[in-house]
């Protein structure tokens, strides 16, 4: 984020409330029941249908289940802007809806150390506004953590942290990154046993350890070979070590697998992620309920679906890829096969949680109802939602499957 924008983030969201398309009587009462959170693009979409028509409300907020609960996840942002020191940090909370409470799952408190020690040291500076379009985009302290929240699945959430430590006159700077998984309930941090198991996660990290060895090797071959991209790669590649506790938790065909980020370092100290193949595993018992939410796809991709014991959801992708058709069908048979338009969302789609078995009781609605009004009422509050952000810069890659990007947080604009 630049320094600008980084301070103060909005949220705008949109309600649409329609009937099933004006169809004849008989169409309208073959509308399904049905109700459920839709995750696409940097939106959640609340639907609901039956006899009286479709409702649909979409919000910027992650929402996860977790054993019948819903959580919202969400990271909050602090810190402080000076003529010539930036300084900003990021926490990860999760709020329960139904209790009204929330967790911190992460902060570190790097940045709003070093402000305190900086303040001290500059008893006569005065903080800025960070919005005045005179504000110096280039200041010589820059101290700025961030979080960029990957996946989440049930009661288990992947991020990457990012540390980044300039201090003008100070020791020497720090510029990691790093890959947690974190249970959304507690705040837990999770390592590869706990997710699956002792004998699971050793075989995990042997065969990710191989796979970093395999493709380091690839890439020296092909750097010696005369690739530009591999020999600039090839700089680096002794700053890589594994490290079994910086992975992440995704998906392959709706099955669980294991995503390692190697952390690294550049020839000027900058960060460096090395993102090697995930790596399938076998479902653990929590995995179940997890993969009644992900995206089916079928054999050509020409669509993704969810079933359901009566309904089913189905996303159409724009020629272009960049948005998804959203329809809604009965799987009852009765009256007939009908479609019926949800909306156009934008893409990629991430998960369906159905609430209508079991259904929402009054109170669980009213606290959905009340999360959705917050995240569309936002504006100002230093509080922000994000999903599989956009990717840090790249630096160049050797031609293989894995994938090297840099970390450095920074405080002057960037080009989108």
């Amino acid at each position: 984020m630049t320094r600008h924008l980084r301070v103060k983030a909005s949220a705008l969201a949109m309600a649409v409330w329609g009937t099933a398309c004006d169809a004849p009587g008989e169409l309208r009462q073959a509308l399904p029941a049905a109700e459920f959170l839709f995750a696409a693009g940097d939106s959640t979409y609340w639907v609901r249908s039956g006899g009286e028509g479709m409702r649909v409300r979409s919000a910027p907020i992650l929402l996860t289940q977790v054993d019948g609960r819903l959580f919202e996840i969400f990271i909050g942002d602090d810190g402080a802007e000076y003529p010539d020191a930036s300084f900003a940090t990021a926490r990860l909370w999760a709020r329960s809806l139904q209790a009204r409470d929330s967790t911190l799952l992460f902060a570190d408190s790097t940045v709003l150390r070093e402000l305190t020690d900086w303040r001290r040291r500059h008893p006569q500076q005065t903080e800025i506004d960070p919005t005045d379009e005179d504000v110096v985009d280039d200041p010589q302290t820059v101290v700025q953590d961030d979080i960029e929240i990957l996946d989440v699945h049930g009661p288990y959430l992947t991020f990457e942290h990012l540390l980044n430590v300039d201090i003008d006159g100070g020791p020497e700077h720090i510029h990691t990154g790093r890959r947690y998984v974190v249970d959304v309930r507690s705040g837990r941090v999770m390592s590869l046993g706990d997710l699956l198991g002792p004998k699971e996660s050793a075989g995990v990290a042997a065969r990710a350890r191989a796979s970093l060895t395999q493709l380091i090797d690839s890439i020296r071959t092909a750097g010696n070979g005369g690739d530009d991209r591999a020999a600039i790669a090839m700089e680096t590649l002794d700053t890589f070590t594994f490290d079994s506790t910086s992975f992440g938790i995704t998906d392959l065909a709706r099955e669980p697998a294991v995503a390692f980020m190697v952390p690294g370092r550049g020839l000027d100290g900058e960060a460096l992620a090395l993102h090697l193949p995930a790596i399938g595993v076998s479902p653990p018992v929590w995995w179940k309920p997890v993969k009644t939410t992900l995206p089916e796809w079928s054999a050509d991709s020409s669509i993704v679906r969810w079933d359901r014991s009566s309904y089913r959801i189905a996303a159409r992708p724009s020629p272009d890829g960049d948005a998804l058709a959203l329809v809604l069908s009965s799987r009852s048979g009765v009256g007939g096969q009908h479609e019926w338009p949800v909306a156009t969302v934008g893409a990629p789609a991430y998960q369906l949680i159905a609430l209508e078995s079991p259904p929402l009781d009054s109170a669980s609605r009213a606290a959905l109802a009340r999360a959705f009004d917050v995240s569309t009422a936002l504006d100002g509050m230093v509080q922000r939602a994000r999903y599989r952000g956009t990717a840090p810069r790249s630096v160049p890659e050797a031609p293989s499957r894995w994938r090297l990007t840099s970390h450095r947080v920074t405080s002057n604009p960037v080009a989108p």
